[in-house]
């Protein structure tokens, strides 16, 4: 009576045992007919409670297209005096009143973690990625399989055929649950860790853009000197032009190097505008809005003793990400083989239904059982396959470590040429110092006066430029850490509120 293709008849690789619980045959007639509506109305009914059951918790679609407009005006209406982003300010810890006066890297960290583009889609590419969790499950879901039977040759005036469905309950071992588990809880963490990842990245460029714009307002004060110099220069030269004292040749020279310097005025300017511009993208918000904000300035002087090399491979080895994913795809390779090895043995399941034949009312209670294929060889991949992870942390960690020891050296340089720098430009002061003297006393003109200034300001200049260098050898040596050890605010202590929605 089963067909084949019908969920009773067993597949290749399952052994169904049948148990007929009760089957009532009776002969055909008008009351048979009768009594056959009746099941088939009770099997239909059935089915639309199924079929609704089933489908109750499905989603529906809808429309969620971006709204350019809504982008725009949401962008536009971006600022620091939002009470939601007040609210979340105080939530996260910040204990001085807002809006700031003065904007730090904790201050512009706050805003980018409310505001920034960047972390929304980290936020959302958390979501889905744990969306993997539930996809790992999807190994213990129950199913509901509905047969039809239809024959078009009759068998004795009858049409057979037939309606039933069969319900299939998986039977899985504590273990096997154990290991899906620990699957799906390794899908989150990988999901949080990217998102962490972005968080240190934003607070990275943050940073970096911050003593940029520190840089360039101080190189722009220096500048401004040099044009004044230079002016005052042009001044005298002209007038000593006027007496004969100086040629055109002369004039023209100083004339030149003032233009240069109004030409390095405009490209710090150009400089300035790109590092704002570049800061309010990374935090989501109008640059004209950010360019009226008083911008905190560092003092390197705070680090120039910045520990020891121990705490930053400790550090490094707890804190970066990269490693930590390592880990976490060793934990994936790990829970791969477990199952690997769960599968070499057979899968029960059970699976009882019902069937109406031709009027007949059968219950069935199957038992499957799913034999393994080729569970040596998926054994042996599993097993190289967790190797070649375990390889690879070990690489990871060394190379983390090998970073990590050649930035911090890279950093000791970095401030001995500092206070090298800073030694020879106190030395150039003391020089310039006796040159003052000797202006005073007659000994030089104050073209030369003013000449030998130009010369200290460009010393003044290289100094930035060697601060500069050091500040790039301790951001390295932090970023190889992934943590705040060098440039330390609370805002990247705990990283549980910054995981979470701003909004919610």
């Amino acid at each position: 009576m089963f067909q084949a293709g019908s969920p009773y008849s067993g597949s290749f690789f399952e052994i169904h045992c049948f148990v007929l619980i009760g089957h009532v045959t009776r002969s055909v007639s008008a009351f048979k007919l009768r009594a056959c509506i009746r099941p088939i109305r009770h099997l239909f009914l059935g089915f639309l409670f199924v079929g609704f059951f089933g489908c109750g918790h499905m989603k529906v679609y809808v429309p969620n297209q971006p709204d350019s407009d809504q982008i725009t005006q949401d962008f536009d209406a971006r600022d620091v005096t939002r009470e939601s982003l007040a609210t979340f300010v105080l939530k996260v810890g910040y204990d001085r009143p807002w809006p700031p006066e003065i904007w730090g890297l904790e201050e512009l960290m706050y805003m980018a973690l409310y505001y920034s583009p960047r972390l929304e889609v980290a936020r959302q590419s958390k979501e889905l990625f744990e969306v993997s969790a539930n996809l790992s499950g999807l190994e213990q879901q129950k199913t509901i399989r509905v047969a039809t039977e239809y024959h078009t040759n009759e068998v004795n005036g009858e049409e057979p055929w037939g309606l039933g469905f069969a319900i299939g309950l998986p039977f899985f071992s504590e273990k096997k649950q154990e290991v899906l588990t620990k699957k799906s809880l390794l899908y989150v963490d990988d999901a949080t860790l990217k998102l962490s990842k972005e968080i240190w990245s934003l607070h990275s460029d943050l940073r970096n853009n911050l003593f940029r714009l520190n840089a360039n307002a101080s190189k722009r004060k220096l500048n401004a000197q040099k044009i004044k110099l230079a002016q005052e220069l042009v001044y005298l030269v002209e007038a000593r032009f006027a007496y004969g004292f100086a040629n055109r040749e002369q004039l023209n020279q100083r004339h030149y190097i003032l233009g240069l310097f109004h030409k390095r005025e405009m490209t710090l300017e150009m400089e300035r505008l790109e590092i704002v511009s570049t800061i309010a993208s990374l935090i989501g918000m109008p640059t004209v809005d950010l360019a009226q904000y008083v911008m905190d300035s560092f003092d390197l002087n705070e680090h120039l003793d910045f520990g020891g090399e121990d705490v930053y491979r400790s550090a490094a080895l707890l804190n970066r990400v990269d490693l930590q994913e390592s880990l976490l795809d060793f934990g994936l390779a790990d829970v791969e083989l477990k199952l690997a090895l769960i599968k070499q043995y057979p899968e029960i399941s059970i699976s009882p239904g019902y069937f109406w034949d031709q009027g007949d009312n059968i219950w069935n209670f199957a038992l499957g059982l799913t034999l393994p294929r080729q569970s040596d060889a998926a054994v042996l991949r599993a097993e190289n396959f967790r190797n070649l992870k375990r390889l690879q942390v070990k690489e990871n960690q060394i190379n983390i470590l090998s970073e990590v020891e050649g930035r911090y050296t890279i950093a000791r340089t970095a401030r001995a040429s500092l206070m090298q720098s800073r030694m020879n430009l106190r030395l150039a002061g003391e020089i310039f110092s006796g040159i003052e003297e000797k202006f005073s006393v007659g000994d030089i003109s104050r073209v030369d006066l003013y000449d030998e200034r130009l010369s200290y300001v460009v010393l003044a200049e290289q100094f930035i430029d060697q601060m500069s260098d050091f500040f790039t050898a301790l951001a390295a040596l932090e970023d190889s850490c992934q943590t705040p050890l060098v440039f330390e605010y609370k805002t990247l202590a705990s990283m549980n509120n910054q995981l979470k929605d701003p909004l919610e």
